[in-house]
């Protein structure tokens, strides 16, 4: 599937509303990953899909399907797969408001926690630099910034090692911080 820009997706949004009017339903998308970045902080040209969560599933998703015929895309060009990155305290501000179909967008500091635990590493991937410029957007000036913000949406462990060495990387560490990542190692190494 190629990419999709800023007015591409906007255009299927449009598409995905009439069929939602077409069949009298009113869709709701909560959205994550790429398509915010692209959409809302315009921090890069394109993505490769739309990531979110969708509300009514089945609706939206067969409604997706025919916007998505419509445009001679592939049928998942919006899809749920982030479902298991999702927090109990997400955090989604309004976007975009039409008839049937309601957009909204994650808020910079719970994507940036999403982005820290998904994080793929490699030249092929955007997350790096969607946590670089979130940091930058967010004025997170240091690791132990970094490290209480994601930890508001989730618990320091589920991070990978990976994603907390790049934090380290990008940020100066400070000495509360390690200190306490110190004393909980040393308390899993007990476990």
């Amino acid at each position: 599937m190629p990419a999709l820009s800023r007015g591409d997706i906007r255009r299927l949004f449009e598409l995905l509303n009439e069929e939602l009017r077409h069949c009298r339903t009113t869709g709701e998308l909560y959205l994550v990953g790429g398509a915010v970045m692209c959409l809302a902080y315009n921090a890069r040209p394109s993505t490769a899909d739309v990531d979110a969560l969708f509300q009514p599933a089945r609706q939206v998703r067969e409604a997706a399907a025919r916007a998505a015929a419509r445009s001679g895309l592939d049928a998942d060009w919006l899809n749920d797969g982030v479902k298991g990155y999702l927090s109990d305290r997400a955090d989604f501000a309004p976007f975009l408001e039409l008839d049937h179909l309601r957009v909204m967008v994650a808020q910079p500091e719970y994507l940036l926690a999403m982005k820290c635990l998904a994080m793929r590493i490699g030249a092929e991937f955007h997350d790096l630099d969607d946590v670089r410029f979130l940091l930058r957007l967010l004025d997170i000036r240091s690791y132990g910034q970094a490290v209480s913000v994601i930890t508001g949406y989730y618990p320091l462990e589920r991070f990978p090692q990976k994603t907390l060495y790049a934090l380290e990387d990008l940020l100066p560490k400070d000495r509360v911080v390690d200190q306490e990542r110190t004393a909980q190692s040393k308390v899993d190494e007990l476990v």
